[in-house]
């Protein structure tokens, strides 16, 4: 009879790309509260934008760093909702930052006007669309600007990609083994039972 501490036991997957997932998520959560700050500082100063749209983006960004964070929590404590709540948050936020690149490079532009934070210099933009989350997307839709658009997809879809890959579903599957005692406890336990 072979017991299961005697059996060899396989090595332990490697968490590296769940943590990388993990740590992106948040950082994606508060890249996304930062530019919810942006477009309130925006709404509440002198600029004149579009009250709708801005507290859509505000309450969209919030919604999405609450996902991120939570996402992350769960993803570092081996939980599986975790994984799920971060590809279906950086799936959708990397869907939003390519339709914001597709409407850029098609140069579409709608019937109406929509009054929005100010345009700035290309590189600034770039910078805006990947340190404001969402907003960084919208605004690269609004101003038309491809490199901005595809700036703010980058940290979304590194999130959706090291959440959904296989490393990560075998590192919140796997379960240690147990220690040396619980081991004996639990042998002890099973040879009373058959006793």
């Amino acid at each position: 009879m072979t017991y299961a501490s005697e059996r060899p036991r396989a090595a332990a997957p490697s968490g590296a790309v769940a943590t990388t997932a993990g740590v992106l998520a948040l950082c994606a959560g508060l890249l996304n509260l930062w530019g919810a700050a942006t477009v309130l500082s925006a709404l509440r100063g002198e600029q004149h934008i579009d009250k709708s749209l801005a507290v859509f983006s505000i309450l969209g960004a919030l919604l999405v760093a609450a996902a991120f964070g939570y996402g992350a929590v769960l993803l570092l404590r081996r939980d599986e909702t975790g994984r799920y709540l971060l590809i279906l948050t950086s799936g959708l936020l990397t869907a939003v930052a390519l339709v914001a690149l597709a409407c850029s490079l098609t140069d579409y532009r709608p019937d109406y006007g929509v009054d929005w934070l100010p345009a700035e210099s290309h590189s600034l933009e770039a910078v805006n669309g990947f340190f404001n989350g969402l907003v960084g997307s919208l605004t690269a839709l609004l101003h038309r600007e491809w490199l901005a658009a595809s700036t703010a997809a980058v940290l979304p879809l590194a999130v959706f990609l090291a959440a959904s890959s296989g490393y990560t579903a075998r590192w919140i599957a796997y379960t240690p083994p147990r220690s040396y005692a619980e081991s004996l406890y639990a042998r002890a336990s099973s040879e009373q039972s058959e006793i």
